[in-house]
């Protein structure tokens, strides 16, 4: 979201640069979290909706504590990889073809994905599909309606101390939660609440 043009009696910024993420690669961490019953050690809030896991069943490739392993590294791979996001960084060809090889270190402008490295054995596939396009922002929302313009205000400030992500995970209830100076992770009820979303906006960045 930018205002490129001076536009009298707009609001907005002219310089500010807000995006709006639904974050594919923690939505999938998310499901296989729900399908296979892994990750219960991390703290992570109720979903909302719960995804209809179809057929998902966890490969028996390797022991189910190892898959528990893999599922920790990845969530936290998952979350590191906004301390070195860059949204002004540009993916080359060749570092389009290196995301596709296991094993790499976190790039800037594309976040590390499951399936890259363990691909998607004992996913169902279509199940995670509907899921997560259900968790997309309706289309044809007028542009005043929002939630970043209904909030403006409190979208400055926040903005004023570095936000210039905000990451929407599919929780339930109220949630906020300062990723970085730039990123600012909330669940969709926050964001469609102007009070909740004002307090969101207000979190602090805590390094």
């Amino acid at each position: 979201m930018r205002s490129t043009e001076p536009i009298p009696g707009n609001p907005w910024p002219r310089d500010m640069v807000i995006s709006v993420d639904n974050p594919h690669h923690l939505e999938l961490l998310l499901f296989i979290r729900q399908a296979w019953d892994v990750g219960r050690e991390t703290a992570v809030p109720e979903l909302d909706p719960v995804p209809d896991v179809g057929g998902s069943v966890m490969p028996d490739t390797v022991s189910r504590d190892e898959w528990k392993r893999r599922w920790q590294r990845e969530w936290a791979r998952a979350w590191d990889w906004y301390g070195v996001h860059d949204p002004s960084a540009r993916p080359t060809p060749e570092d389009m073809r290196a995301i596709w090889v296991p094993g790499q270190p976190l790039h800037p402008a594309l976040p590390p994905r499951w399936e890259v490295e363990y691909g998607m054995d004992g996913i169902d596939q279509e199940s995670f599909t509907d899921w997560s396009r259900g968790l997309e922002p309706p289309l044809g929302q007028p542009l005043e309606e929002t939630p970043e313009r209904v909030s403006l205000p409190a979208l400055i400030e926040a903005w004023q101390t570095g936000l210039q992500c905000i990451v929407v995970l599919p929780y339930a209830g109220y949630f906020a939660k300062r990723i970085t100076r730039r990123h600012l992770a909330v669940s969709p009820s926050t964001r469609a609440d102007p009070d909740e979303y004002r307090r969101a906006l207000a979190t602090p960045y805590q390094s």
